[in-house]
């Protein structure tokens, strides 16, 4: 106990440590922050928050309709509370990202819905959500390439996450259209979840038979594949806009580009970062793309941790408030 103990407190404090470097790297250098703030249009960060309010219910009704493919009964109103506390557990717990199954899983049990089927249910939500990205990603990349704007920094990690995400669409397609047994290196992924879920050990035939109604599922509901992806891309829409707005109100001015390549930028290496929510090494990312852009390091600075702070870090409080009661109820 005292090991793990030590080792969080050591994880702490390298992130904190990480997370000031880089808050000191950018702000020391200059004088003028105050005056990209106080010279800041506020009606524009009004208008990012209120995306933000259209967000979170959004994100809800496309986990609703993901969750419709694995027969998983939840509506958006049960769904939301639950993300909204999933934006602490991502944060405050070490496993970061997996801390959204662990919670919606912890959740679902109480509404009698299996374990086994809730962590699917939110890991093909997430799957979703990052194909979609990918896919704008990669369209995105384009449009730079043919304007002479292209950032190869980029391209490394979303060829590294392209091929992780063609692995897992090839291993959804051989489920629906095959019955041979999967490799047993494929079987890792549902003993993760079943372990999360609180199951020691999950048998081979147990797994097997998992995998053969997740076939099932997703070809009885081909019709519905679509139309979630739509949504996926709605999510990025509407976090593009939330960008758009920050950086109008901070340099009275759009530039499509370098907000296209910042929000792609920043995205990416929060999935790829060893850091919960990319902390520190997204914030340094956003900030370098920016200025390649031509924006002057503290203006990018102020956009970059406006952004961050309305997406990442204001909702640790309402997700701990909503977290706790979850716990209490």
């Amino acid at each position: 106990m005292k090991n793990k103990v030590s080792t969080s407190k050591l994880f702490f404090w390298i992130l904190f440590v990480v997370f000031f470097w880089i808050v000191v790297t950018y702000f020391a250098q200059t004088k003028h922050i105050l005056e990209v703030l106080s010279a800041g249009r506020w009606y524009w960060i009004l208008l990012a928050v209120l995306c933000q309010l259209f967000y979170y219910p959004f994100y809800a009704y496309f986990a609703e309709n993901i969750f419709k493919i694995f027969r998983i009964n939840l509506s958006r109103k049960e769904i939301l509370p639950v993300y909204i506390a999933s934006k602490f557990t991502d944060v405050a717990l070490p496993i970061s990202t997996f801390g959204m199954i662990a919670i919606f899983i912890r959740n679902g049990k109480k509404k009698n819905i299996s374990a086994l089927s809730s962590g699917i249910g939110i890991t093909f939500v997430m799957l979703f959500e990052v194909l979609s990205f990918v896919l704008l990603s990669w369209t995105i990349i384009f449009v730079l390439f043919l304007s002479h704007q292209s950032r190869a920094y980029l391209l490394i990690p979303l060829i590294l996450l392209t091929a992780l995400l063609l692995v897992a669409v090839l291993l959804v397609w051989r489920i629906m259209h095959s019955n041979k047994p999967l490799n047993k290196i494929f079987l890792w992924p549902i003993r993760f979840i079943a372990r999360l879920a609180g199951r020691g050990s999950v048998s081979t035939a147990e797994v097997g038979n998992v995998i053969k109604e997740i076939g099932k599922d997703f070809k009885r509901n081909e019709d519905k594949i679509l139309p979630a992806m739509y949504r996926g891309f709605s999510t990025h829409f509407i976090n593009i806009a939330t960008f758009a707005f920050i950086f109008l109100a901070f340099t009275g001015e759009i530039n499509i580009l370098a907000i296209l390549a910042g929000y792609v930028a920043g995205l990416l290496f929060t999935i790829v970062s060893i850091t919960p929510q990319g902390v520190g090494v997204a914030e340094a990312i956003i900030i370098t793309t920016l200025h390649s852009f031509g924006l002057e390091v503290p203006v990018a600075a102020v956009i970059t941790l406006a952004f961050r702070a309305l997406l990442y870090w204001l909702p640790l409080f309402p997700g701990f408030y909503v977290f706790s009661r979850l716990e209490l109820n």
